[in-house]
């Protein structure tokens, strides 16, 4: 072991999985927070399958509720945990016109991909900035540069991540502080979030990247302590198209992107 902890959240499956076990390769122990325990110790068991000894806490806490983030951070601290790292992955999305979609699972996807990452953030960075000492990943998307018709909210929340990561990541700068902060943009990937986001037979699901691709550039980039990670060519194509179009293009491009694949 190296002695340091990664802690996890959204870590049962997809890239919050991937990048577990990027954590577990390089002797991390590794903190799995999730929903389910019964899906934590799946994870945890192809985790040791692959890693014969590693160190692995499972903790299955829902991020959808508003005090999750208190009883986590209370939690690893009763432990002893010393979170040297933190990847903020879970998140979600829904698919539809906005006018018909659920409202309560909207605000479930705020709490979970906006205000559990900005308090789970507060706690760690905390702790980290007095150490002099850390790392954070926060996992945005490709959707963080571009309106997204049919995945509005989801897209705004991930837009959020993006501009709040860049200005606290100038903000460590200007403490001159060794802390680092990463966002990771995946274009769409192959995880549970378009079967969740009930999205699995639009175009944008059609051909994902590998979870294990995404996550595995998505590491490099945090432990490099770069500012941002665009795993694969896709995500850079999208990126650099955003730079060059119009918002109004845009959005007609993803609106094409979040209807059926055979129309």
């Amino acid at each position: 072991m190296n002695d340091q902890t990664a802690l996890i959240t959204g870590a049962s499956s997809g890239i919050g999985f991937e990048l577990a076990r990027c954590f577990a390769r390089d002797d991390y122990r590794v903190v799995l927070v999730a929903r389910h325990l019964d899906e934590l110790k799946e994870a945890a068991r192809l985790l040791h399958q692959e890693f014969e000894g590693i160190d692995i806490v499972l903790l299955p806490f829902d991020l959808s509720l508003p005090d999750t983030p208190d009883k986590l951070y209370a939690e690893t601290t009763a432990r002893g945990l010393q979170i040297d790292a933190l990847v903020n992955d879970a998140g979600f999305g829904e698919t539809g016109y906005f006018s018909d979609t659920d409202v309560d699972t909207e605000m479930a996807i705020i709490q979970v991909n906006v205000a559990a990452v900005v308090h789970l953030t507060k706690l760690y960075l905390r702790d980290m900035v007095a150490r002099n000492a850390g790392r954070i990943l926060q996992v945005g998307s490709i959707a963080s540069f571009t309106p997204s018709p049919c995945q509005a909210v989801y897209a705004a929340t991930k837009a959020f991540v993006l501009s709040f990561t860049e200005a606290v990541q100038h903000e460590l700068k200007q403490q001159h502080s060794a802390v680092t902060m990463t966002v990771l943009c995946p274009p769409p990937t192959d995880t549970n979030f378009f079967r969740t986001a009930h999205a699995e037979n639009t175009r944008a699901a059609q051909h994902p990247a590998s979870a294990r691709e995404v996550a595995e550039e998505g590491y490099d980039t945090l432990m490099e302590g770069g500012a941002r990670s665009l795993p694969t060519m896709g995500a850079k194509v999208n990126f650099f198209t955003s730079l060059l179009l119009p918002d109004s293009m845009l959005a007609t491009i993803m609106n094409n992107q979040l209807h059926p694949a055979h129309r």
